[in-house]
């Protein structure tokens, strides 16, 4: 979209205002009610995707139905010539991120008030039956005023819908995932209060609790890992406000808040006098004790009970015969006490145990493989390669890259040298290409190296071949996209007139 377009007729773009992964958004102005809005539009690339269009439509359905101060108000939804759009309210002011950014930190009521805005719009998703599952300070507006509006449900799900339930399929920003996410579990409300847990942490320190160099080295201390303490990088954070960031982010969902209400009550009393002495927030189940048995007390235990059952044994007896004492020796039998025998027999038993438990290991232990390095690959031929390792090809996605050549392998799930299991699926990101391309000035070059060059980059190239004394064999006269223009190469296709 270019300025001064219209959509519809009706929605005049006035400027972009920013590109996501599925979307552009422009600020545009509605002719007919007057007033400035936001309009979404699918990227060009993605015009003809079913995911990301079913996607977009899902966005639009969710949003519509969610009237709350603090969820951004979708206006009207439509089509023009092929183009999919969403007209949304327009918030005059920046994202979360962007605004821990610039005014970190800032005093804890405002941290309260903010967070218990967002709260306030969560809640009414919820009461919806709607589950946001994304949530993250890029999805959260502040205006002018400094009010927090929610935005950005295009992977929103309805509780009640099932069509777009899939426990395989790991969805969210790596930075906010819940644990039961990352293990490919169905969303719930106590994913999103996880999240907003990791908002609240961001809030009050200024960063995120989990980095690393992937994202699934980010999810996997999302899985194993328990958010650190606050106070320990500002000890001034009231042990409460603490408290609700440990109880939100509990690994185990049956620990958190019940629902988005009891953690905004709980929060709404934070920074309360009253509540100062109140002891740190652990988790129910990590309390929960797991008893270690110790190798000796098994010993004496065993030692034990074999000696009950000798005692036992004798005295059951109804007649011992022992053999007639020799003239040499007074009332002494010949036959001893087994003691050496139950000491070999005790030894024994202990032997067979560790034997047969770690041979059951070993047998139960899972073969690993390391997962080889299929940057740059054919689909095809990174399927070939996982097949040589004992692996599978999972899921398949696509990204931009402007590094990768178009259908080639940008990045696996899990990452390249990392140990797994045999038989594990592992995800690959083919490459589109990059996501938008300036276009040179390419008169007077070579076509076939300017050819090869944009074919790479997802450009269609086509030629008009014409006799002319002024310019060499097989060079570029002119070309059909000027110089210096901003396309997307999967959705252009680029013609050249070259010389004979």
């Amino acid at each position: 979209m270019t300025p001064n377009q219209t959509l519809n007729g009706r929605y005049k773009v006035i400027r972009s205002l920013g590109e996501g992964g599925m979307a552009n958004v422009y600020l545009a102005h509605d002719l007919i009610l007057d007033r400035d809005v936001a309009v979404k539009l699918i990227r060009i690339d993605l015009q003809d995707d079913p995911s990301a269009l079913r996607r977009f439509q899902r966005e639009a359905l969710s949003t519509t139905e969610l009237v709350h101060p603090n969820i951004v108000g979708v206006y009207d939804v439509g089509e023009d010539q092929g183009l999919n759009y969403l007209v949304m309210e327009y918030v005059s002011g920046e994202n979360l991120k962007q605004y821990i950014r610039d005014k970190f930190p800032f005093p804890f009521p405002k941290v309260v008030q903010i967070m218990e805005q967002i709260l306030s719009g969560v809640k009414t998703a919820h009461q919806h039956g709607i589950v946001h599952r994304d949530l993250k300070p890029q999805n959260i507006l502040i205006d002018d005023e400094g009010n927090a509006k929610i935005t950005d449900f295009g992977i929103a799900i309805a509780n009640e819908d099932n069509s777009y339930t899939r426990t395989n399929a790991v969805v969210g920003s790596v930075q906010y995932l819940s644990p039961e996410q990352v293990r490919g579990h169905v969303a719930t409300q106590q994913s999103d209060i996880y999240s907003l847990g990791i908002i609240l942490y961001e809030m009050l320190t200024g960063k995120v609790p989990f980095t690393g160099e992937s994202a699934v080295a980010i999810a996997i201390k999302h899985y194993q890992d328990s958010v650190s303490s606050v106070r320990e990088i500002d000890p001034r954070i009231p042990q409460p406000l603490e408290n609700v960031i440990f109880k939100a982010t509990a690994k185990n969902p049956s620990d958190r808040y019940n629902n988005i209400d009891e953690m905004a009550k709980d929060l709404n009393t934070t920074l309360d006098p009253k509540r100062a002495q109140e002891p740190r927030f652990v988790e129910k189940s990590i309390n929960e004790e797991t008893l270690v048995l110790d190798q000796s007390e098994l010993n004496r235990t065993m030692n034990s009970d074999l000696e009950k059952t000798s005692v036992l044994q004798y005295k059951s007896s109804n007649k011992v015969n022992y053999p007639k004492p020799d003239e040499g020796e007074k009332h002494r039998p010949k036959y001893r006490h087994p003691i050496r025998r139950r000491a070999l027999i005790t030894f024994l038993i202990i032997l067979a145990f560790v034997i047969g438990i770690g041979t059951a290991f070993k047998l139960s232990s899972p073969k690993m493989v390391t997962v080889p390095n299929l940057e740059g690959m054919t689909q095809s031929d990174a399927q070939k390669s996982l097949s040589k390792h004992n692996l599978k090809i999972g899921q398949v996605t696509k990204a931009n890259s402007n590094k990768v050549s178009y259908n080639r392998v940008v990045d696996s799930l899990p990452t390249k040298g990392k140990n797994i299991q045999q038989g594990i699926k592992v995800n690959i990101e083919l490459s589109q290409g990059p996501n938008s391309y300036v276009v040179d000035n390419y008169v007077g070059g070579d076509f076939t190296a300017v050819k090869n060059q944009l074919e790479q980059k997802g450009f269609k190239v086509n030629k008009e071949v014409v006799e002319t004394p002024r310019f060499d064999h097989n060079r570029i006269i002119s070309q059909t996209v000027v110089s210096g223009q901003v396309v997307v190469p999967r959705a252009t296709t680029i013609k050249f007139v070259i010389a004979k």
